[in-house]
């Protein structure tokens, strides 16, 4: 069994959070299939290619009042990679936040479909193209919370399989 390094870098403890008084939590779960249903296991010690992680982020507000803005942001392991489909849209307050991607190591975000322009070969010649970036490539979903009150708890997640 192979242990992997899954806690660097992981624990997002901003000073823009604490300046702001936002409580993150985040913490994986080692997703097993026991006689069909999903159990999980918390912090997992290790883990081995092809097991599926689900990554909680618990947000709260803490401050004495609202907080705008608020960037809840989940890396994606480099020893991992994004399982499509898995980061769900927030609903709060009768709206939906959905996930946005990055896969520039957190620099821009946007929503699938994302884009990169890549340089190739063609009859010889080198050219420049724009391709669409696989979920694989995947290094940071983010849910964008306009407005969160005070005392407000939120939590967010994807998955991911280690390589």
């Amino acid at each position: 069994m192979r242990r992997a390094p899954l806690g660097i870098g992981l624990l997002l403890v901003l000073a823009l959070a604490l300046a702001q008084g936002l409580g993150l939590e985040l913490k994986p779960y080692l997703v097993k299939v026991v006689e069909g249903k999903e159990v999980y296991e918390e912090n997992p010690l290790s883990v081995k290619p092809g097991d599926v992680l689900e990554w909680r982020l618990v947000a709260e507000n803490r401050s004495q009042g609202y907080l705008r803005q608020v960037a809840l942001v989940i890396p994606i392991p480099k020893e991992t990679f994004y399982q499509e489909g898995s980061a769900k849209p927030l609903a709060l307050n009768g709206s939906t936040i959905r996930p946005e991607f990055s896969f520039d190591g957190g620099k821009t975000f946007g929503f699938p479909p994302l884009k990169k322009r890549v340089q190739v070969v063609e009859n010889g010649k080198e050219v420049e193209k724009e391709v669409e970036v696989k979920p694989e490539e995947y290094t940071h979903a983010r849910w964008v919370i306009p407005e969160m009150a005070k005392g407000a708890r939120v939590q967010v997640s994807l998955r991911t399989v280690v390589r």
